[in-house]
């Protein structure tokens, strides 16, 4: 009986890939001509509001604040240099403040997917609640 709890849990959360992430693309908001919109795939709206577990490279964005991102990628070719798309790049909304990561420090973390569909130059994801994850 414990053998099968234990399994259940560990499907609990959606293992999300930077490939659904990047199944996003981008369209002019009809609200607000010459800003972008975020057009989410069918396939990556079943996990919004879902808890997902991610990997990717740690960005501090404002420790201060305790605010990260994660890319897909190493800083040197992230959103934010301008070798990757907006789609490459995840908000972090740490349950519990975090002591300050490395820049690039890979890591596993987990959290309730958010897609922010009116960004409005913020992030057009974010994990909520986000905590380390293994």
């Amino acid at each position: 009986m414990l053998a099968l709890l234990i399994v259940q849990l560990g499907h609990s959360q959606k293992i999300l890939t930077w490939f659904t992430l990047g199944t996003t693309l981008s369209g002019e908001d009809p609200a607000r001509p010459g800003f972008y919109q975020p057009i989410f795939s069918p396939e990556l709206e079943k996990y919004n509001g879902q808890e997902v577990i991610l990997t990717g490279y740690v960005i501090p964005v404002d420790f201060s604040n305790n605010t990260y991102a994660l890319s897909k990628t190493p800083f040197a070719n992230c959103f934010f240099c301008g070798k990757a798309g907006i789609e490459t790049v995840v908000g972090l909304r740490f349950k519990n403040r975090q002591s300050k990561f490395l820049v690039d420090q890979f890591i596993v973390v987990k959290g309730i997917l958010r897609l922010n569909k009116h960004p409005n130059g913020d992030f057009i994801y974010y994990l909520e609640n986000a905590e380390l994850h293994g």
